[in-house]
């Protein structure tokens, strides 16, 4: 993993390895390959259904990204943003994966009750479970 104090606007549970804001914005522009959503789903360990509801995808259309092999520049957004926020779990439990599965999947009382992931489906949410996890990084429970 990065250190934190650097940027990284890639997601290494999608496989978008990247420091550069230009190729990232390339990448998401020209769409992230379907084998991200996989290897975000591995990390994560949830159903592929849950997944798609996070990033707001439905079973039909992930279908035909599947084929497609690639999906669409909003697709993928939705798609970096999870990876990010999946990183910065396992980083925040010293990357120990199983913790930040196990984190990702409880519900928190700072997200109305809500799972990170769940609260994540938009990008205040996104936003707000970041905010979280910095917290939690400098000792502030929530």
């Amino acid at each position: 993993m990065l250190n934190k104090e650097m940027q990284d606007y890639g997601s290494h549970s999608l496989g978008v390895r990247a420091d550069d804001l230009d190729a990232v914005i390339h990448q998401i522009k020209h769409g992230l390959p379907y084998s991200s959503f996989e290897a975000l789903q591995k990390a994560v360990g949830i159903p592929q259904k849950k997944l798609a509801q996070v990033i707001n995808v439905n079973h039909r259309t992930l279908s035909r990204r599947k084929k497609e092999h690639k999906f669409q520049s909003d697709e993928s957004e939705r798609l970096l943003r999870i990876g990010r926020i999946v990183d910065r779990a396992i980083d925040l439990m010293e990357g120990n994966i199983d913790m930040a599965k196990a984190w990702l999947a409880q519900p928190a009382p700072a997200l109305c009750g809500k799972t990170p992931l769940e609260y994540a489906d938009t990008e205040p949410g996104a936003h707000e479970v970041m905010t979280l996890i910095g917290r939690l990084e400098h000792g502030v429970f929530s």
